[in-house]
């Protein structure tokens, strides 16, 4: 973009006060420092209010911009209610969590975060919604090609690693996975579908990544409102600061299906409260850092969180024994344990990106120019 300091004045002699013909006008030459300080109009010709308000992390928080606390207020309010929606008809129906629709209305439920946002966005905020939430591609398509699988490998490490470290710490368990895989031949062969161990295991592997891909479409709904719109409204705090605070926004949204069981199986339900805080502050921190990879796109954090919730059972299962499940320690040995809080921020420590590198460029919402 050029600037034109003398656009719209007449450069041809004029006659001065004096009556006598000056010279050629001449655009007064700025001091480098003028040039620095100087705001550079848009091409576009439209404002861009959205390139003053928004952030990535990367940086401890933008001069003049602060967090709207009303905004957050109505997120959340909306965020919050739509899953304790989802979530009261089974304080009622027999069977709870084990309730044969409990899983598809909770799916539904996770999108509430995304229909915030909107909300947020064209009612309080009156701004552009994709600019809003980073669901921006240009220019990002490489970087989300890496990302999302990347995402995808990095959650499936930290459930696999947890649970190795489980049987290491002396829960019954088969590091081989011999015990799973024969188990689940003579499983296939009981429902009339004999296979090779080897084809078996292939079936559910192969099984399990489309069900990670399906979870994504649910996932994103999550996504799209906690990376997507609350990191970015949050931003100003300052990257860690950031992540604590919408970490435990995120942990308490969870309150209406933990308090029903959801998390921590057989465990106390405010123990389980408790200990969803630090561990969705360590997954926030991760799925951010992926977010900030992927220029600010929250889909490749989608499929983080997908496997997450998809393979934890897979992970699990393929070290377990007929004594693991008695004797594993929810709140230490899984992903959302100790163990998986201490593994998930190292991980998002090293993927973080460092300050002024990485998504720092492209975590920007693009011009939007306003109608009329």
């Amino acid at each position: 973009m050029v600037d034109f300091p003398g656009e719209g004045v007449d450069l041809q002699d004029r006659d001065s006060d004096d009556g006598e013909v000056s010279s050629p006008w001449t655009p007064p030459t700025p001091s480098t420092a003028q040039r620095a300080d100087t705001p550079r109009p848009s091409t576009s010709g439209a404002a861009d209010p959205d390139r003053t308000d928004r952030t990535d992390l990367t940086t401890p928080g933008p001069v003049g911009r602060r967090v709207s606390w009303r905004s957050v207020l109505v997120f959340c309010a909306v965020a919050y209610g739509m899953l304790a929606l989802c979530a009261a008809p089974f304080w009622v129906l027999a069977g709870g969590i084990a309730h044969p629709l409990y899983t598809v209305v909770i799916g539904v439920g996770m999108f509430a975060p995304l229909i915030a946002s909107i909300m947020v966005a064209k009612l309080v905020d009156r701004t552009s919604w994709r600019d809003a939430v980073g669901l921006r591609f240009r220019g990002r398509w490489r970087r989300l090609l890496v990302w999302a699988p990347l995402g995808l490998l990095l959650m499936l490490g930290i459930n696999m690693a947890t649970a190795v470290l489980m049987v290491l710490r002396g829960v019954p368990g088969d590091l081989t996975g011999g015990t799973w895989a024969t188990e689940l031949s003579r499983t296939m062969a009981e429902q009339g579908a004999p296979m090779p161990t080897g084809a078996a295991v292939a079936l559910i592997l192969f099984g399990s990544l489309i069900g990670v891909l399906i979870t994504v479409i649910p996932a994103l709904g999550e996504e799209i409102g906690w990376r997507g719109w609350l990191r970015r409204e949050l931003a100003p705090l300052g990257r860690w600061a950031a992540i604590v605070l919408g970490g435990a926004i995120w942990s308490l949204w969870h309150l209406p299906v933990t308090l029903l069981g959801h998390n921590y199986t057989g465990e106390p339900r405010w123990a389980a409260v408790l200990m969803f805080v630090p561990a969705c502050i360590a997954l926030n921190a991760l799925f951010s850092a992926i977010t900030e990879r992927a220029g600010g796109n929250p889909i490749p954090a989608a499929f983080a969180h997908a496997t997450l919730n998809s393979t934890l059972g897979l992970t699990l299962g393929i070290v377990a024994t007929s004594g693991t499940m008695g004797s594993l320690n929810w709140f230490l040995d899984t992903p959302v344990g100790l163990i998986g809080i201490l593994l998930t921020t190292a991980v998002a420590v090293l993927v973080m990106p460092r300050r002024g590198r990485g998504a720092s460029r492209g975590d920007l919402p693009e011009p939007t120019p306003e109608a009329g």
